[in-house]
């Protein structure tokens, strides 16, 4: 039997994210303190309660914000050069806060910390090399916590159940931990494990949630705000439910053929439950590894196309809008194959909203104007256009027309241009700040989708024919060629 201490079982795994995070060079240039801050979060059970944690959010703000005040004072008198060093020190201790506590509150609280990770040259660079670490790379649970969970699940440890279990997860991220174990067959799998509390962590979240937007329960839009809190909570509960997303991983692996180079991975349904989830390994690398190895255009492209079809077949085959595209559920594969891990952030599609789906895509390829106007009113809950206000009209208009923009171009799409990426987030930011938040649930999801999709595509600098590919996808619909059928493995 292994010991359960964490120097001689989880250190490797702390010591590789302590080299990978930056360090604070005034105060901690050898990492010592990041280091304990990582065992520190390691140990400790995640805070459910609703109290404990909004206070520490809230304390989160105060630290932050004297740091700011801190480098403000010391900027008074200093040169210009020293301005600059004071700015990104004043950056990076202030990211590592944010990733201090969004790794000790995980759930919710650590997702808000990926999206944000994922939008390239939106952050300053010192957030966005912290915050990255969210996506794979976030403090593990110590063992003993993962040993409760499998006691819970199975009846016995890890090291019962599989012929061999590695104690040191490889990957760490906001809702559990992955780990290498080897079945008794002698396939090696990857055993997903979720942190323990994790569901109440998210159910505190978002009671917190309703608490801070009661302000505008007044407002002639709240009850559609509450329609979004409905499915956002619905979503994320689903998120927690491992043997559904068991159900995903199946109906999205069996849409594609072995010659598509797309890799879905096998479920293990005997060491599967509702949180634990064992599938097939992948082996491969992620988007920062596969790119320090500066791959050429034509294999940019390549895995740009491979990409693009990953998406669009489960979204117009299964109705399946994978909605939680960050960097680490992409696998880069040596032999040209793209992997496709974590399916659990999928949201099933009504018939009614693939329908205006598919209309608005028609719209926009037609180049119809008065359609598209139409439509973005009728998913504003608007009876007319001329309902809704016009600066509404134009800054909703400006974000749905920049992200149907490879639907309506022929030929090769640029994901890789810089004024297309940012016109994008600057139409997103303007959305925000004139709070035109009125509209559908799949809203939410759909620009999750979108944003984090296209900040994957933007850093690979990758190109390909979006059009020809939507084409290929609607003429398989059609077919039904190597597609059984259109059920869904929901449950209530």
């Amino acid at each position: 039997m292994q010991s359960d201490n964490v120097n001689s079982s989880d250190s490797p795994t702390l010591e590789r994210l302590r080299q990978v995070l930056p360090k604070d060079r005034q105060h901690d240039p050898n990492g010592e303190r990041l280091a304990q801050l990582l065992e520190q979060i390691s140990r400790q059970k995640v805070p459910v309660g609703s109290f404990s944690r909004i206070w520490l959010l809230g304390s989160l703000q105060a630290k932050v914000t004297g740091g700011y005040l801190a480098y403000w004072l010391r900027s008074r008198f200093a040169s210009a050069k020293q301005k600059v060093v004071l700015k990104n020190e004043a950056r990076l201790t202030a990211a590592l806060q944010l990733f201090g506590t969004m790794g000790y509150l995980r759930g919710a609280v650590m997702k808000v910390g990926q999206m944000l990770a994922g939008l390239p040259e939106v952050l300053p660079e010192e957030f966005a090399e912290v915050l990255a670490a969210l996506h794979f790379q976030a403090p593990p649970m110590h063992y003993s916590l993962i040993r409760e969970v499998f006691l819970d699940e199975f009846g016995c440890e890890p090291e019962v159940l599989f012929a061999s279990f590695e104690r040191q997860a490889f990957a760490a991220a906001s809702l559990g931990q992955v780990h290498r174990a080897r079945l008794h067959s002698g396939q090696q799998v990857a055993v997903k494990i979720q942190y323990p509390d994790i569901s109440r962590t998210i159910r505190s979240d978002l009671r917190n949630l309703r608490l801070l937007l009661q302000p505008m329960c007044m407002t002639k839009d709240w009850r559609y705000q509450l329609e979004k809190l409905v499915d956002l909570e619905q979503m994320l509960n689903m998120e927690t439910d491992y043997r559904q997303e068991a159900r995903f991983t199946r109906d999205i692996r069996a849409l594609f053929a072995p010659t598509e180079q797309i890799v879905i991975p096998e479920v293990f349904e005997a060491y599967s439950t509702g949180r634990v989830l064992t599938t097939e390994y992948l082996p491969g690398r992620h988007l920062d590894d596969f790119l320090a190895g500066e791959p050429d255009q034509a294999l940019r492209d390549h895995f740009t196309e491979l990409m693009t079809t990953a998406t669009m077949r489960p979204l117009y085959h299964k109705r399946l809008l994978l909605a939680d595209p960050n960097p680490g559920n992409y696998i880069f594969m040596d032999d040209g194959r793209l992997g496709l891990i974590d399916f659990g952030c999928t949201r099933v599609l009504t018939e009614e909203e693939e329908q205006l789906q598919h209309e608005f895509e028609l719209a926009v390829m037609a180049g119809d104007d008065t359609k598209i106007d139409q439509m973005l009113a009728q998913t504003c809950y608007f009876d007319t256009v001329e309902e809704m206000e016009p600066e509404r009209l134009r800054v909703v208009g400006q974000g749905a027309r920049w992200q149907m923009e490879p639907w309506a171009k022929e030929g090769v799409f640029d994901f890789g241009d810089r004024e297309f990426f940012h016109r994008g987030i600057q139409a997103t930011m303007e959305l925000c700040r004139k709070g035109y938040s009125r509209g559908a649930p799949t809203w939410i999801w759909a620009n999750r989708f979108i944003l984090g999709a296209r900040g994957v595509v933007y850093r690979l600098r990758g190109r390909c024919d979006f059009h020809k590919l939507y084409a290929r996808e609607m003429e398989l619909l059609q077919t039904g060629e190597r597609l059984p059928d259109r059920k869904i493995h929901t449950e209530s």
